[in-house]
């Protein structure tokens, strides 16, 4: 059930919706306490001790490329609110060019950097989830946020993100077209997962195409599993990288993110600083920042969660 203008949820009153989902909404709220506002995320059931200790484990993420958890309360968690569009609207727009491109993912690596030094492994790395400040600052959102994957859709365009409440191997984690061969082989990933889908969104910048698609999501699970990316539309000089970042040996594929960029600079590719990164004014809005890392909902019940999407927007959501 959706919560009205006014209602309150402990020290916070909810102002507006901003985005819905399978198993919950997104509101922007007010904090009396500090007086600011923030997004918080409902969900439609009661959180777990489980889930409520891993949440202060994410908690403890501080980065600036890294959107942040402030609060949890019963079944809600209170994020910072993020003022500007998702890369999969930048996306949307066409292939972005090398330098812009660098420069976006040189932040969302410093961000998935600093959750593997904390021992988190995001699982879920891709456009919809990571936000472009007006500023050019990279927002990296939805660390693993529990999303327990339903059925299958058909469209390739709104893929769930799928997952279950418990990290063992031999469940389906993440978004089908982002997903490490060893996610979509339901095997136990660790942070290598995240560099390859680093290499995913990499390219999808790069090209304004994905990467890995199929007409269902079975489809597109296959052609990770079975396709070698072709590379030939990528700017040579970031080849090798991608081709380090794409092997589906995870034995074979770069283990530290923290590398990406050193081999960027190496291939003589200069970085342009972050400001470089825009925004045109026609596509500013606030977004609710579902700045979770590993996240986990305990239990045995499965749902449906679709990609959040801002219920006055028509462009991918977080999630």
């Amino acid at each position: 059930m959706s919560l009205a203008a006014g209602t309150k949820l402990g020290p916070y009153e909810i102002f507006t919706p901003i985005g819905a989902g399978g198993m919950g909404d997104v509101y922007r709220a007010h904090d009396s306490r500090l007086n600011r506002d923030v997004a918080i995320k409902v969900a439609a059931q009661k959180f777990s001790e489980r889930f409520e200790r891993e949440a202060k484990v994410i908690a403890s993420l501080n980065h600036p490329n890294i959107c942040h958890l402030y609060d949890v309360g019963p079944n809600y968690l209170v994020m910072e609110l993020v003022e500007g569009e998702t890369l999969a609207a930048r996306i949307k727009e066409g292939a972005i060019p090398l330098e812009e491109a660098l420069a976006i993912a040189k932040q969302i690596a410093d961000a998935i950097e600093a959750a593997h030094e904390k021992g988190i492994t995001h699982r879920d790395l891709k456009p919809g989830n990571v936000m472009l400040n007006p500023n050019g600052m990279v927002k990296v959102l939805d660390f693993g946020l529990a999303k327990v994957g339903g059925t299958p859709t058909t469209d390739p365009e709104h893929s769930p993100t799928m997952s279950l409440g418990m990290t063992e191997a031999g469940v389906i984690l993440g978004t089908a077209g982002y997903m490490s061969p060893e996610q979509a082989r339901g095997k136990d990933v660790d942070r290598r997962a995240d560099v390859w889908a680093f290499g995913v969104v990499l390219y999808e910048m790069l090209t304004g195409k994905r990467l890995f698609q199929g007409e269902t999501v079975a489809d597109t699970l296959a052609a990770v599993l079975a396709r070698e990316p072709d590379l030939n539309l990528v700017p040579a000089k970031v080849r090798p990288l991608l081709k380090m970042c794409l092997e589906k040996d995870p034995q074979k594929r770069l283990r530290h993110i923290g590398d990406v960029m050193a081999l960027v600079d190496a291939s003589g590719v200069g970085l342009p600083p972050a400001s470089t990164v825009s925004i045109p004014r026609a596509r500013r809005w606030l977004w609710a920042a579902l700045g979770v890392a590993g996240l986990v909902v305990a239990g045995s019940a499965l749902a449906y969660w679709a990609p959040w999407r801002g219920r006055r927007n028509s462009h991918d959501g977080v999630g």
